[in-house]
């Protein structure tokens, strides 16, 4: 992902979440900060309501308490209808609009009406219950229904009780106060009151009547009953916020308990319009937001793209560099840090650009050959003064592509230098190693390499940097003084110090195991004649004579070196395959066919030939030459050109 990319998203990812966040904050708050308010609106209603309450039955108690003072309706006899008829009377004088009062009934202890006032309005009612009366013992205000010819409840009275030693008397009012009360108490957002007498008894401001508060709570669908029903049986839960769901509404109920009277009063509410307004708030901060959002969007675009120009300015250059074009350079016209760091930039370029230019120079100007491998991309470049020693034309830079791996090296050479182009692989530095390689005209040359590796911070090899030199003329002048020092110059063999160490190196693979091998101490017999009697040239003819025939039957199996003078010592391996005393045998019946010197004689060769078969590795090199040539010199002493062995000693 471009910088430029990844800081527009950066910034718009952390700004956004930023404003999102403080906005589901803020909308969170308000819906709370909303709730708590909404609960206690209408908390304050039920309050409110309640005080009303209280005023309103303690007027109608008062009243009821002034008609119980009245002597003829304290008074009377009970069983006298005539006194009974005349307290009517004197009842149905305070039934009128002013007073308030609708009618009066006087009951006996045991429930039974003594006298009615007149029903001017002809309306029906249900008398009341044993338990009702029981309730009304103790005084109080009641809800009474009135009844249509269908039995419906078409509205209802408030009943009054005054309880006097013998009877009780019930003041009926009509509910219009009560009705105003319940009406005052609607919320402003679809919200009503219920009211709740002692007996159960319910008044709901929306439907005015409702019926038995228990009865009500049992039904489907009178959630918000219920959840009153259970603030009334359960006091826990008065003055608290109840939940409920009907019809797939959500509800809230605050029920509060009347403290002049047995009366409750409930406060009912649609708990979601408590968001009503922090809904309407929330939307215009999402509004907002949404503005801001697009406004941020758009400043940090034209932020990234004013910040990221320099930095694309910075890599469209170095790719150019990289193409070649050594002389680009970054151009910042704005003075800040970008520009400090182009010119720092350029400044670096231009001393790097300089070095890399003489490093050139002093390259091509080499004869050296340097070549650089890149182990993460498996890339390897060579300097191009590789193309005047070698024919070889890498098609790519990889490395399997490459003249290290493509070049035509010694077949001698070719094992040594696999294993060591698997060191280098695993970074092991190769310091002096020679190979030969096929040159552009044919020749095999050798070349030496001497490589470096470069590790990055945390010590992993990136790469390898590594010369190749031309070491051709020195190393074949070393291998001619190493064949001057190890090989004796007349005859070609190896000489008294190299026959020696072959023979150290015999003893040492014997004590690592190997078989046993053979010492054949060879004298010429009378060699001296060859050179008195023919000439030194001559002599040197029967030298090279003799080695050349040793040469060709033990080259497979042994070696041959001059010991000095005339003698020649011969080491063979496996003696229990290469039998020396057939190797004797052999030696003694080529050189006696002779040869055809220079002069043009035929001259015959008789050795003496000393044998000794090595079984312990613990004999010094000087001890087993001391014992063959003991077994030579008997050899001598018996007549000459034979030979003699020993096994043990």
């Amino acid at each position: 992902m471009k910088i430029r990319t990844l800081l527009i998203f950066a910034l718009l990812f952390f700004s956004l979440t930023s404003i999102i966040t403080y906005a589901i904050y803020c909308s969170n708050t308000m819906n709370k900060v909303a709730k708590e308010q909404y609960e206690r609106m209408y908390s304050d209603i039920a309050a409110n309501e309640a005080m009303g309450v209280d005023n309103y039955i303690g007027t109608l108690t008062q009243t009821a308490s002034i008609l119980a003072k009245n002597e003829t309706l304290s008074s009377f006899e009970l069983a006298d209808s005539a006194e009974a008829q005349k307290a009517a009377d004197a009842a149905e004088s305070f039934v009128n609009s002013e007073t308030g009062i609708s009618r009066v009934i006087v009951f006996d202890k045991k429930g039974v009406s003594v006298f009615k006032t007149s029903n001017p309005n002809n309306v029906k009612y249900h008398e009341f219950t044993a338990e009702q009366i029981a309730d009304m013992k103790r005084g109080g205000v009641y809800i009474c229904p009135l009844y249509d010819d269908n039995n419906r409840v078409t509205k209802y009275e408030i009943a009054a009780s005054a309880v006097l030693s013998d009877r009780i008397l019930m003041v009926f009012f009509s509910a219009d106060d009560l009705d105003l009360l319940a009406k005052a108490g609607n919320f402003p957002v679809n919200g009503r009151t219920v009211f709740v007498d002692s007996l159960g008894n319910v008044i709901d401001s929306a439907s005015v009547y409702r019926g038995i508060i228990s009865e009500i709570a049992s039904k489907q669908g009178y959630e918000e009953f219920s959840s009153i029903n259970n603030a009334i049986t359960d006091h826990s839960k008065l003055n608290t916020s109840l939940y409920f769901d009907v019809n797939r509404t959500s509800g809230v109920s605050y029920t509060t308990k009347c403290s002049g009277s047995n009366w409750y009063v409930a406060a009912l509410a649609e708990a979601d319009k408590a968001y009503t307004y922090s809904s309407e708030a929330s939307s215009r901060v999402i509004g907002l937001i949404a503005g801001l959002s697009v406004l941020f969007l758009a400043v940090y675009i034209a932020s990234a793209v004013l910040v990221t120009k320099p930095l694309t300015d910075i890599k469209d250059t170095l790719a150019k560099i990289y193409r070649g074009d050594h002389d680009s350079r970054i151009i910042i016209n704005s003075k800040n840090e970008y520009k400090d760091i182009a010119d720092s930039f350029n400044s670096l370029l231009d001393n790097v650009v300089v070095s890399e230019k003489r490093y050139r120079t002093i390259v091509e100007m080499s004869d050296d050959i340097v070549f650089e491998w890149n182990l993460k991309s498996s890339s390897i470049t060579f300097s191009n003064n590789i193309n005047k020693k070698f024919s070889y034309r890498a098609p790519t830079d990889n490395f399997s592509d490459s003249f290290l791996v493509k070049g035509k090296v010694h077949p001698d050479d070719s094992e040594r230098y696999r294993m060591d182009l698997e060191k280098l692989e695993k970074g092991e530095e190769l310091k002096d190693n020679t190979y030969r390689w096929k040159n552009i005209y044919g020749d095999y040359i050798w070349m030496q390499m001497k490589t470096s590796a470069v590790r990055d911070s945390e010590g992993n090899i990136v790469k390898i940097i590594g010369v190749l030199s031309d070491v051709d003329r020195a190393k074949k002048g070393e291998l001619q003084l190493m064949q001057r020092a190890s090989y004796d110059a007349l005859t070609g063999v190896y000489n008294r110090e190299t026959i020696e160490n072959v023979i150290n190196n015999e003893i040492l693979k014997m004590a690592e195991g190997s078989d046993k091998f053979a010492i054949l101490f060879v004298d010429i017999d009378d060699f001296k004649i060859f050179n008195d009697k023919y000439s030194h040239a001559t002599g040197d003819q029967v030298l090279k004579f003799v080695t050349d025939s040793i040469g060709e039957i033990v080259s497979d199996y042994g070696y041959i070196g001059r010991y000095g003078g005339d003698e020649f010592i011969v080491c063979t391996r496996n003696v229990t395959t290469n039998i020396p005393e057939n190797i004797a045998r052999d030696i003694l019946a080529k050189l006696k066919a002779g040869f055809v010197c220079d002069s043009d004689d035929h001259l015959t060769v008789s050795v003496s030939i000393g044998v000794y078969i090595v079984s312990d590795s613990s004999k010094s090199v000087e001890e087993i030459i001391s014992i063959a040539d003991g077994a030579m010199y008997k050899i001598k002493k018996k007549g000459k050109s034979g030979f003699g062995i020993v096994n043990n000693i």
